[in-house]
């Protein structure tokens, strides 16, 4: 069996790959040559980023193992996979994610962005800040990472509400709404947290009504896509008031171009796309990597398959 791993840390996973499987033919690179050389005989695509345009040529794939969690850029991007087996990394950002999302919910209650640039014009000026505890957080998308965050805001003291595709119950949340109950909770939440995947039936999630109908002075956390949010919107009820501020890891066009006004808004928090990425990312998919190459071996179901259909 050929493994190739297409990725900017091509070297690292093959290495770490090779630690675990001495005898497994794996070639690596991130560049045409490998491309051109290694994936019309690759059995197995270890990829973060793959040109869908290359994919006729891989003649013999049957498997690729994506190291993100999301499937977005692949099955969005057009691509054929037909028999193609596709599974992700999902939950190995979980912590990291949910220590970002707790993170910049503490800035944005204490107006940190405020503060800090107070400090900046070395200017004193106090204030007066309400407990997290017994305010409302929203999660939209329950999953490993949104349930990572529904448990840290229920320890906290915080109501927790949530909403998935599959209502059922989950650890920390007080209540849970499908997709058609969105309307009714966003004015709930002084607080929402967008961790929803990307796909066709999610891209503009939260438009200008959806914006509208959250709390007067609610907070906007999206670590999901840009797709997700329309950035106009969001831009526009920022700017009058309406929401209190946002904390943006995701947008519509990445890396945020500099004229963008969400650059300069005083209540908002912008980071590059990096609640996701923890220090040890190589090490934590290789993990999931590993478990999936022993049980593709085995002829065993595997781990975290994308259901091509939903996205997911």
């Amino acid at each position: 069996m050929k493994l190739l791993v297409y990725h900017p840390r091509a070297d690292t996973y093959r290495a770490l790959l090779a630690a675990r499987f001495p005898d497994l033919d794996v070639a690596a690179g991130y560049d045409d040559a490998v491309l051109e050389r290694d994936l019309p005989d690759a059995e197995v695509l270890l990829a973060w980023r793959f040109p869908v345009s290359a994919l006729p040529r891989a003649r013999r794939l049957r498997w690729i193992q994506l190291t993100s969690a999301g499937a977005d850029h692949l099955l969005a991007g057009g691509a054929r996979l037909g028999d193609v087996v596709v599974t992700n990394t999902r939950g190995i950002h979980a912590d990291l994610m949910a220590d970002y999302t707790i993170g910049v919910i503490v800035m944005l209650q204490w107006s940190f962005p405020r503060l800090l640039r107070l400090q900046q014009a070395r200017t004193w000026r106090h204030q007066f800040t309400e407990p997290l505890a017994g305010k409302r957080l929203g999660v939209l998308g329950v999953g490993a990472i949104g349930g990572e965050i529904a448990r840290r805001g229920a320890a906290m003291g915080m109501t927790v509400l949530g909403m998935r595709r599959d209502p059922r119950p989950a650890e920390g949340v007080a209540r849970m709404f499908g997709p058609d109950g969105l309307p009714a909770m966003l004015p709930e939440c002084d607080v929402v947290v967008v961790v929803v995947p990307a796909t066709p039936a999610t891209r503009g999630l939260l438009g200008e009504r959806e914006l509208g109908l959250m709390r007067p002075g609610a907070f906007l956390v999206n670590i999901a896509r840009g797709s997700v949010v329309d950035e106009p919107a969001l831009i526009r009820a920022l700017r009058d008031g309406r929401l209190g501020g946002a904390a943006l890891d995701v947008f519509a066009t990445e890396p945020l171009p500099p004229e963008s006004p969400l650059w300069s808004l005083d209540n908002v928090i912008v980071t590059p796309h990096i609640a996701g990425e923890p220090a040890d990312y190589p090490e934590r998919a290789v993990a999931i990597v590993a478990e999936n190459l022993a049980r593709w071996r085995a002829g065993r179901p595997l781990l975290n398959v994308v259901d091509q259909a939903r996205g997911y």
